[in-house]
């Protein structure tokens, strides 16, 4: 059974899934969730209104060590703000890592609280699991909310 709401600004869902009191993955999708969650309710309203980003308890457990520092550094990356991969990389304790960060980015479980979409590649916006369009979209929202 899926739990989700609905991001007009996007037109897709977003998909919570939880363990007990863990989210063990947020992802977004074309298809409807089975029913509500207020903690996608939550989230959309960070990404559309620019309310306070929650922050539940994330299952790290599959997660290696650096995946867990690149989290870290993306989390604190500010809304309307980008990082390079190179610079999550150093921020990591990684500096020759870019290429690791767009591993972990490309497997990122927890997308939007973990602002994957905020790191992008030297030359260009890099890669995004829902597309460019969508990641190019959440980028000049969150500017226009940032002016």
């Amino acid at each position: 059974m899926t739990k989700g709401a609905f991001v007009t600004a996007l037109d897709l869902y977003i998909i919570v899934e939880c363990s007990g009191q863990k989210v063990k993955r947020i992802y977004l999708s074309q298809g409807s969730p089975d029913e509500p969650s207020h903690l996608a309710e939550r989230i959309a309203a960070h990404l559309e209104k620019g309310a306070p980003c929650p922050s539940p308890d994330l299952d790290l457990s599959r997660s290696t060590d650096f995946q867990k520092r690149v989290y870290s550094v993306v989390r604190g990356i500010g809304r309307g703000k980008t990082l390079t991969y190179g610079e999550v990389a150093f921020l990591a304790q990684c500096p020759k890592g870019a290429r690791a960060v767009g591993s972990a980015m490309a497997t990122n479980p927890f997308a939007i609280l973990v602002p994957c979409h905020r790191v992008v590649a030297r030359k260009g916006l890099g890669g995004f699991a829902w597309g460019l369009e969508v990641k190019e979209r959440m980028l000049a929202l969150e500017r226009e909310m940032t002016e």
